[in-house]
């Protein structure tokens, strides 16, 4: 079989760029635990349009609600179920295939509703440099121990990474 590039691509010169590629395979990256989630940083830095995490949760895991004063987040669900609640009392339930746009200010928390597997994508040095900080490194790809949160170190580096935490997730989020 014989392959033809089209003949826009044919005449092109290589682009010279200061970036590289990354192709990581399945399961690579820097492995995280953070809260309960298992976070795998796929791209990040300043060199990076974007930062990706690929996180996995049990079910039934929940975020305190919260507010990114500088990051808009785009979560795409690769496996599992998730409820979002938002300001004003609002839900959104993200699936497998679904992607979610939450813009930048605006709080939000979710509770997973089975084992979940979702992308986040944000700032290549916001939110993924959060999960970072307060992170410990993963020894093994798998969920963290079950340990309850430093809530006075969560609270001070939510607000070096300009996150507001509001508390739980609104009354019926149980």
């Amino acid at each position: 079989m014989t392959v033809q590039a089209h003949a826009a691509f044919q005449s092109r010169p290589a682009l010279e760029t200061a970036q590289s590629v990354v192709a990581l395979e399945p399961g690579a990256g820097e492995h995280v635990w953070f809260l309960d989630h298992l976070v795998t940083v796929k791209l990040r830095g300043a060199a990076a349009p974007w930062g990706v995490i690929e996180v996995a949760l049990p079910a039934g895991a929940r975020t305190p609600f919260h507010r990114h004063e500088d990051d808009d987040e785009t979560l795409i669900v690769l496996e599992g179920d998730l409820t979002i609640f938002l300001e004003g009392g609002s839900t959104v339930r993200g699936r497998a295939g679904s992607c979610v746009h939450l813009p930048r200010g605006i709080a939000h928390g979710f509770r997973t509703e089975t084992p979940l597997r979702m992308l986040v994508v944000c700032r290549p040095d916001g939110f993924v440099e959060f999960t970072r900080d307060y992170g410990v490194p993963a020894p093994r790809p798998e969920y963290p121990p079950n340990v309850p949160p430093d809530f006075p170190r969560l609270e001070a580096l939510s607000q070096k990474h300009h996150i507001e935490l509001l508390g739980p997730l609104p009354e019926g989020a149980l």
